[in-house]
This record gives structure tokens, sequence and C-alpha cells, in this order.
């Protein structure tokens, strides 16, 4: 047996690690992308419907949730699985994709949420694989974003809205004549 063919089980080894990795940059890179295409996504829709109510709920929503979790973030100080700052908690890639699913899902049901929730939670994925959060930290920020819609996301076509105002609330309801 020529000697270079014991090098075979090696050089496998190096293609098939560097291969995951490249594939790991790649997952890593689509979670990046998708945290911001979704809610740019769900926005163009309600715009394109014209629901100027919906896209400014939707944009109370992405604010809110990402603001509250660079709060956290900022002021909780833990360190990320790969040990390289103290920003972990919770994860904001994940707030941002899931703050447009809880939008839909407040506003317009959970039949048109679901594939939403499914791609938000793959951009979860995303960042536990790459190490940069726990599931824990990507549980938070969904149930935060979901707090936030629930809040602040009135159904479409509803006939009565409770919002807060300085002070107080306000209540609005609706009636055809």
């Amino acid at each position: 047996m020529p000697p270079w063919i014991r090098c075979i089980p090696a050089l496998a080894f190096a293609a098939a690690l560097s291969a995951a990795q490249a594939s790991t940059d790649r997952e890593r890179r689509a979670g990046d992308v998708l945290s911001l295409a979704l809610p740019a996504g769900v926005l163009a829709a309600e715009a394109w419907r014209g629901d100027g109510e919906g896209a400014w709920q939707l944009v109370q929503t992405f604010a809110l949730s990402t603001g509250i979790t660079e709060l956290l973030k900022k002021h909780t100080g833990v360190t990320r699985p790969d040990g390289s700052d103290d920003r972990s908690f919770p994860s904001g890639h994940a707030a941002r994709a899931f703050s447009a699913a809880a939008y839909v899902h407040q506003r317009h049901g959970w039949e048109a949420a679901w594939p939403l929730y499914a791609v938000a939670t793959y951009v979860g994925h995303t960042r536990v694989q790459a190490q940069r959060h726990r599931w824990s930290e990507v549980a938070v920020a969904a149930g935060l974003s979901y707090g936030i819609a629930r809040w602040r996301v009135t159904p479409a076509g509803s006939a009565v809205a409770v919002v807060p105002q300085d002070g107080g609330v306000m209540l609005s309801l609706h009636l055809p004549l």
C-alpha cells in the first residue's frame, strides 16, 4: 500500500470538518439575514395591504422588543457560550424574528403566523449552533416579543381596542351604524 493512502482518512476528516464549518457559517449568515428580513417582509406586506395601523403596531412591537432586549443585554452581563462578551441575554436576533411572528399571530391569527414562528425558531437555532446563545435566551426573547405583541397589537378588523396612554388607557369601540 502506498504511504499516501494512509493520509486519506485524515484528509477525509479535515474535509468533513471544513464542510461542517462552512455549513455553520452559512447558517449563521442565514440567521443574521432572516432576523431582519422577517420583520421587513411583514412590514412590506402590511404596507402593500394598506394596513397602516397594523404596520405601526408592527413597528412598535419590533422597537419595544429590540429595545428591551438591548437594555437587558447591557444590564444582565450574561457571558455568551463562546465567551466572546457578556451580552448574551436575551437573543437580539430571536427578538427581532419573533417580534414579526408574534405580531402576525396577534393581528392575523395562528394560521398566518405558524410559518413565521418556524422561521423565527430557525433563527434561534442558528444562534445556538453558532454558540452565541443558549436555548433559554432564545425562549426569553420569544416570550418577550410575544408579550409585547399581546400588549400592542389589535386583531385586524377588531371592534374593540385598548391602547395605553399617559396616565391610563384609551378604550376604543367601533360599532357599525
